[in-house]
């Protein structure tokens, strides 16, 4: 039991002296407590969202349940693959597209790049692996990554198709 775990209209109800425990009175009390109701319920789901804010930090594993929670509860396929250890990666930025696209290996494929379809982009820390079939708001997603990512730290959203 949480000393934020309140009934209102119960209270209100209790509240009322005996003999004036009838319905009418009842009903009476309990309009009067809705607004109170209301903010209490807002009170009560502003602190679950900044407990859960608290609970995750920028750690990879913290910053995946947080994406996966937002835009793939079910499933839960996003994922956060660094780059560290990773080299010589290319990644370019198609503005058609308006997303990155990995350059692929020698041999698996071909990617044709000209001055008109691609900026380059490069000197990433981190990517953020969405699959494509995933329908997810860049600007939600960039927003909460910016959010628990430490602030040195760069990204990339790859779309992965699986």
């Amino acid at each position: 039991m949480s000393k934020y775990d309140v009934n209102i209209k119960r209270l209100a109800l209790l509240l009322l002296p005996t003999f004036w425990r009838v319905p009418l009175l009842a009903a009476l009390a309990y309009a009067a407590v809705s607004p109170l109701a209301y903010l209490h319920a807002r009170l009560a789901r502003f602190r679950g969202e900044t407990l859960y804010r608290l609970d995750h930090n920028g750690q990879v594993c913290h910053l995946r349940a947080v994406l996966n929670d937002q835009f793939d509860p079910v499933e839960r396929r996003v994922t956060i693959t660094e780059t560290a250890g990773v080299a010589s990666i290319l990644m370019l930025y198609r503005r058609e597209e308006e997303r990155e696209q990995l350059v692929p290996a020698r041999g698996t494929g071909a990617l044709v790049v000209n001055r008109r379809g691609f900026g380059g982009v490069n000197g990433v820390d981190f990517w953020v692996n969405v699959p494509a079939s995933l329908e997810v708001d860049v600007a939600r997603l960039n927003a909460i990554v910016n959010t628990y990512k430490l602030a040195s730290k760069r990204f990339s959203i790859n779309y992965t198709w699986q």
